[in-house]
């Protein structure tokens, strides 16, 4: 499903009991569960860190989307609404090419901007 994460950074984290994003939101909202979390799976701090902005992204959008929007560097909901669409549209398009998948039009990325508006805070970065 996660087309930017290394398998074996998934292998690690789901032999560390890790197997879904909702179990890294559990145990990783801040960053000292994340560097534990990394040392305990055998994976680097930015791996696991890199699957919470993932995870966070999805409050607002599918996990394709929060994959591309922090694949083209946009590390947090709370960025969505501060940055214009045209840059949002050029940051995916690129990040769909690296990754192999369409790109998301205007629409969408519209939408998830403004569900990101007033979004509460889920982890502590």
């Amino acid at each position: 499903m996660l087309r930017g994460v290394d398998q074996r950074v998934k292998d690690a984290l789901a032999r560390a009991g890790v197997r879904s994003l909702w179990q890294l939101v559990e145990r990783g909202l801040t960053a000292r569960e994340r560097r534990e979390l990394a040392r305990k799976a055998g994976v680097s701090e930015g791996a696991v860190l890199k699957l919470a902005r993932v995870a966070d992204m999805c409050r607002v959008c599918d996990v394709l989307l929060a994959e591309l929007l922090v694949e083209a560097g946009v590390h947090t909901p709370f960025e969505l609404p501060l940055r214009p669409l045209e840059e949002l549209c050029v940051m995916t398009s690129s990040a769909a090419q690296r990754l192999g998948v369409p790109p998301v039009g205007w629409g969408e990325l519209e939408e998830v901007r403004r569900r990101a508006r007033g979004l509460p805070p889920l982890f502590d970065y």
